[in-house]
């Protein structure tokens, strides 16, 4: 997940009058060392071209509401300000409610209808529709991938944590009766019930969204099972029992910043070796079969379909988006 990018990181042409700088500022952004992100909004060259694609839309975003008065961010760029992770295309406009019933869109900036009572929140000076109305604007508005993304890291209970989730299941489906009817409401109820807490990671929900499209049976996530060897409890991160296969979604993050007991850096040989030993405990306790994947085998629909043939899963049937 991309990190934060505050206010304090844009500059403002009105704030540079005022204090006897625009020429000064007109001066860095002929020279490219600022650019503008909308007018009279700029950012230092560098930070935007060291952020990601969440972070730019997020600059984005906080230089739309600098040329507003009290906007209220919803949707997509909602989303994105309540920290959920993206995942695919990162859409060029900004998402507000509008003030007023009607919606519309113009100059990289779309208005939601404001047809109904919308609970607001607060966060950092930043007015944000709801959460669950956030992910229900996002499951009605972008492609089901990065919508289911977004719900599965909404509803994600950790299980070695007493932190509540941002939302459950119960307030999503609240939030979508009380907002019926709406366009779009069928391809939300779909994504609900697709929608799961035990998702670890975006790359568990592009995974498991990748086997559904591919016919694979659907996989049961964090199956916990027994490791003698160990004598320990360990979790899969998709497994299909009936099938004797298991498999192991391994994000590029998995092996940096691990860090051991004492809280001391662990290097990646030794995090990748003690992988290898679990996966040889779980093979010989469960006698089934373990594929693992990263993103680029997850985005690629032929080689996922390969890995997980190998392994001697099956393929059932596609499945209807």
């Amino acid at each position: 997940m991309d990190r934060p990018l505050p206010s304090s990181e844009l500059l403002l042409a009105r704030d540079a009058t005022s204090l006897g700088t625009h020429d000064a500022l007109l001066t860095a952004a002929r020279h490219g060392s600022i650019v503008p992100l909308r007018r009279g909004v700029y950012i230092a060259a560098q930070t935007l071209e060291l952020s990601g694609p969440a972070e730019r839309h997020r600059a984005l975003a906080l230089a739309v509401g600098h040329q507003r008065v009290a906007p209220v961010f919803a949707g997509f760029t909602a989303a994105v300000l309540w920290g959920l992770p993206v995942v695919g295309a990162t859409p060029a406009e900004v998402f507000l409610l509008s003030p007023s019933a009607s919606g519309r869109r113009r100059g990289g900036v779309v208005e939601f209808a404001r047809t109904r009572r919308i609970d607001l929140v607060q966060s950092d000076g930043i007015t944000l529709t709801s959460l669950p109305d956030t992910l229900i604007d996002v499951g009605r508005t972008m492609p089901h991938l990065t919508a289911l993304v977004m719900l599965d890291a909404a509803l994600h209970r950790d299980r070695f944590s007493t932190d509540e989730p941002l939302t459950t299941i119960d307030e999503l489906r609240e939030q979508f009766v009380a907002r019926l009817p709406f366009p779009g409401s069928r391809k939300v109820a779909a994504l609900l019930d697709m929608a799961t807490e035990d998702a670890d990671s975006p790359l568990e929900t592009l995974s498991r969204w990748r086997a559904r499209e591919l016919g694979f049976p659907e996989p049961e996530l964090q199956r916990r099972v027994w490791i003698p060897s160990l004598g320990m409890y360990v979790y899969l991160d998709l497994a299909w029992p009936e099938f004797g296969v298991w498999g192991e979604a391994d994000g590029a993050g998995k092996y940096l910043g691990a860090f051991s007991a004492d809280g001391q850096d662990r290097p990646a040989a030794d995090v990748v070796l003690d992988e290898k030993r679990r996966e040889n405990a779980v093979r010989r306790a469960t006698r089934w079969n373990c594929a693992r994947w990263g993103w680029p085998e997850a985005w690629n629909p032929s080689a996922f379909r390969s890995i997980l043939l190998e392994a001697g899963l099956p393929i059932l049937g596609r499945r209807p988006r």
